[in-house]
């Protein structure tokens, strides 16, 4: 099953006889012409899709090693695109980001289990290097 972000559409190898049943209970135009669009366009790239997804596994492993080395910091299991970290000032660690112009959300205020928690994005090679030289600095910046 292929499934995108933008735009809600996936497909789903299927046995016609299936789908000539689903095709009785579906609405007629159930697909926006977008979505259309999109969908033909990842068909069209499969492999250059698959590629960047190799590419976000290994560099989000690489991202939980690294992160997971440094004191005082958790990382929680993921299969996304991103990480969620536990750090021991979530606020000052976000500012202290921030001045290097680096972004990362700070979720601690959405629920009390998220306290000191950052939402950091899985990227590119070159990013998530200059992400993980910021975050080594900015962790030793601690007031």
């Amino acid at each position: 099953m292929r499934r995108t972000a933008i735009c809600r559409g996936s497909t789903s190898p299927a046995d016609p006889k299936w789908i000539a049943e689903l095709d009785k209970v579906r609405p007629p135009y159930n697909v926006n012409v977008l979505t259309e669009a999109t969908a033909s366009f990842v068909l069209d790239h499969v492999d250059v899709l698959d590629a960047q997804a190799a590419t976000l596994r290994t560099e989000r492993t690489r991202l939980i090693d690294a992160l997971s080395a440094q004191p005082g910091v958790t990382v929680f299991p993921s299969a996304a695109n991103f990480l969620l970290l536990r750090v021991p000032d979530a606020a000052g660690l976000f500012e202290r980001l921030l001045k290097r112009r680096v972004l990362v959300k700070n979720v601690s205020k959405m629920h009390p289990l998220l306290a000191n928690c950052l939402r950091v994005t899985v990227s590119n090679p070159e990013e998530n290097a200059q992400f993980l030289d910021a975050f080594a600095a900015s962790l030793q910046d601690t007031p």
